[in-house]
């Protein structure tokens, strides 16, 4: 871990409170309101006489747009304040181009993925359901009226905060003591005799007595595809496109591995259970685990795990699982700390909950001196709007569609659906989010709140252009906050579509801006989450964005598909705070893709730069590089980027190769750069850049070998700044005036620290800030 763990938000200074204004006079724009306290869906939708229903005023928008074809081309729905319940996911398609939905002057326009319960609480005692001592309030769901609660209530709000599943452990017991990865247990109780917050950490120091291994599988149970003629000559590693599927990717949907584990010495793996006592869960046994749920960290704390528990399977030592595992793309035989939920006998901390679906009773152990809550919501939708096209083709897309100044909140968590192992990274995806779009064109989602929402926020996949995500805010996000994820073509028949090595068809999200959005607590569910998620898309701007709490890489490119994106004035700073082997950015390369990107015409598997520029990113927590471009990661330009804390500032490994650092600022890194061997006329760079360590060793690390194979990264010009302004030797025992002499660093000095005030300075040149008066 690195320094600085106390920059802390405590919520904002002040409230801007996005207004659009009405077309005014417009004889082409058909202007429905929306009222859901006073509307009714008998009324003509005007602002006199309001619909009830976002449904029915889409439906009034088409068929003013159809009745009125040539004078009516677009339509706008107005919101007005109140938390409008949806009866399913608003679906909208190419019938509603043009369409805007926007709030009424400010007004707080709620979207919710929620029903919310009518209900009667009673105090009872808890004895005969936990076999303790203990009191909660009860409420009867009637699955007749709450069909949803046949299946169970997988989340829950009370007064419009998140209620937490019954659990064991409620919160960590230790936070100062190394969990065997040698991380830290993060999520203790905000009061004492509660339970632990998703949002702050997955709260358990808990260790299986052990671990049920998966059955083994062969590279023959999970065969590897390889297409003909895909390939490239610039890397040592990664250089052929390599598909696995069926077998243990039988999870994943579609059921193949885009990329991870890395081909073709690994394949997907999971436990299937757990060795348990009463030691490691001190209220077993346990009457019912119909509906438990195990969470658990992958052993490296790459991901985390979420099982549902097979009842049957299970007994007084074992706890099996019958799904899941699928959260993450690098399987492990053993999991780490974990905790089970939904679990009756674990009812017994502050604000938990536990709804026995055999009884359809709803228990709740409120905060002491508390009445019963007064409004109870059930988040029950997945989806809270889906905008789909027919199909990529011109006329058939979904365009122009706006939302603008909305909130949607309480979205359903995903983490036991659908997921994918979309490419060439260490990431799974879920294949849903709250708000979705496909085969559209020219969408803006502008100045919306996106909070409380169990699964992903929003998700653009297969075709999707020059969409804009702006200026939005995002807060207590079970998984990543943003994601594309693209479609390609040319793989095995037998896996469905979207997978393979040919991205020519453009089935992917392109021209994506997603600028000045603020972002705070993602992955409370899913650990291996961010802000920004790209798979198999190109050609982006992520731009002037502020993102901070999470416990995985603010920004995450799965793979080197096409390239040409852009990442310009972002503010990252507390990240990777639960996991490891990241930096606030990380990136994968391990896949070759086929696209015209690199020159806008030529089919190549070589992509086009991405660049990284004058971005502020702190590297605390377990951040272990500024820039983290792992396994294969090639044609990046970091350049001008304020860089503090981490381990390493640039980083590339496993035949990763021409990427180049330059006049950037690290400040209180373990080192400057640490990279692997590559081709001739394919090394890295790292010049002009400002080096202020931590530490009197060398501020490189690199092959040894490059000097006879004339490979060596091209370092020159850097200024390094040591505590005492000496520098050690490399790892090939080399010092600075060594390598000089063989031609390699020419124009490197070694200084000591400067002052905090030399180093702002610093920082605000890079970033092209004002000078401080």
């Amino acid at each position: 871990e690195t320094q600085c763990h106390n920059i802390t938000y405590d919520g904002p200074d002040k409230e801007f409170v996005p207004t659009f204004p009405l077309p005014e006079g417009s004889h082409t724009t058909a202007v429905y309101f929306v009222d859901p306290h006073n509307g009714s869906d008998s009324n003509d939708g005007t602002i006199d006489a309001p619909f009830e229903t976002i449904e029915r005023a889409v439906d009034a928008a088409r068929e003013a747009k159809a009745e009125e074809q040539g004078k009516i081309n677009s339509g706008m729905v107005v919101l007005r304040e109140g938390v409008h319940y949806l009866k399913g996911t608003l679906q909208l398609d190419q019938r509603d181009s043009g369409l805007v939905i926007q709030n009424y002057n400010g007004e707080q326009a709620i979207l919710s993925g929620a029903q919310k319960l009518e209900l009667e609480w009673k105090p009872v005692d808890l004895n005969a359901l936990t076999g303790r001592k203990g009191r909660a309030f009860a409420a009867v769901v009637d699955p007749q009226k709450y069909p949803f609660a046949k299946e169970g209530i997988h989340g829950l709000r009370l007064n419009r905060t998140r209620a937490v599943r019954a659990r064991y452990p409620n919160g960590c017991n230790d936070t100062s003591t190394p969990l065997p990865s040698g991380y830290l247990c993060r999520g203790v109780p905000r009061i004492d005799g509660g339970v632990v917050k998703p949002d702050d950490g997955f709260g358990s120091n808990t260790l299986a007595a052990d671990w049920v291994a998966p059955e083994q599988p062969t590279n023959s149970s999970t065969p590897t595809w390889v297409p003909a003629n895909v390939s490239r000559d610039d890397s040592l590693s990664f250089s052929q496109y390599q598909l696995g599927y069926g077998g243990t990717c039988k999870d994943f949907d579609p059921p193949c591995a885009g990329g991870a584990p890395k081909p073709p010495d690994c394949v997907y793996r999971t436990p299937r259970g757990i060795q348990v006592s009463e030691e490691v869960l001190p209220n077993m046994p346990y009457k019912d685990l119909e509906g438990a749920i195990v969470q658990a960290w992958h052993p490296g704390h790459w991901a985390s795990w979420m099982f549902q528990v097979d009842p049957l399977a299970s007994n007084e030592t074992h706890i099996m699982f019958s799904k899941g595992g699928f959260q993450g793309a690098r399987g492990q035989n053993h999991g780490e700390a974990f905790f089970i939920e939904n679990v009756a006998e674990e009812l017994d901390a502050y604000e938990e909950y536990y709804f026995d679906v055999k009884s359809g009773v709803l228990y709740y152990i409120p905060l002491p001196g508390t009445t019963p809550p007064a409004i109870v919501e059930v988040p029950v939708l997945q989806t809270i709007v889906n905008i789909e096209g027919e199909s990529e083709k011109e006329g058939d897309q979904a365009v122009g569609i706006q939302l603008k100044g909305l909130i949607l909140q309480d979205a359903s968590e995903t983490f036991l659906g659908s997921h994918s192992m979309p490419s060439g990274g260490d990431w799974a995806l879920s294949n849903t989010a709250a708000l979705t779009a496909r085969n559209s064109a020219g969408l803006r989602i502008d100045s919306c709140s996106f909070r409380m929402l169990d699964g992903n926020a929003v998700l653009l996949r297969g075709f999707n252009r020059e969409a804009d995500v702006f200026a939005n805010r995002f807060e207590e996000i079970g998984e990543t906050m943003v994601a594309l994820l693209g479609e390609t073509s040319g793989g095995p028949e037998d896996i469905g579509e979207g997978m393979g090595p040919y991205g020519t068809n453009g089935l992917q999200p392109r021209g994506i801006r997603v600028e000045k959005n603020w972002g705070w607590r993602c992955g409370l569910f899913e650990k291996q989450s961010s802000f920004y998620f790209q798979a198999k898309s190109c050609s982006n701007v992520i731009k002037d964005n502020i993102f901070f709490h999470g416990p995985r890489a603010a920004i995450n490119f799965n793979d080197g598909f096409g390239g040409g994106s852009l990442l310009e004035g972002n503010l990252l700073f507390n990240t990777v705070m639960e996991t490891g082997d990241h930096g606030p950015f990380n990136s994968w390369d391990r896949q070759p893709y086929v696209t015209k990107v690199r020159d806008g015409s030529t089919p190549s598997t070589t992509k086009a730069y991405d660049e990284i520029r004058s971005n502020f990113v702190v590297g605390n927590y377990y951040g272990q590089e500024g820039i983290d471009n792992d396994d294969g990661s090639a044609y990046y330009k970091t350049h001008h980027n304020f860089f503090v804390y981490a381990q390493t500032g640039m980083k590339n490994d496993f035949g990763g190769h021409d990427n180049i650092h330059f006049e950037n600022v690290y400040a209180y890194v373990g080192r400057g750069l640490g990279v692997n061997s590559a081709l001739q006329g394919h090394e890295d760079a790292f010049y002009l850049n400002r080096v202020i360590q931590l530490g009197n060793n060398s501020y490189t690390s690199y092959d040894c070998e490059c000097f006879q194979t004339g490979t060596c990264p091209q370092m020159r010009d850097n200024a390094i700044f040591t505590p005492n302004s000496g520098m050690a030797a490399d790892s090939c025992s080399f010092t600075l005036r060594d390598r000089q002499r063989k031609g390699v660093d020419d124009g490197t000095f070694v200084d000591s620290w400067p002052s905090s005030d030399e180093i702002i300075a610093w920082a605000r040149e890079v970033l092209r800030m004002p000078a401080a008066h």
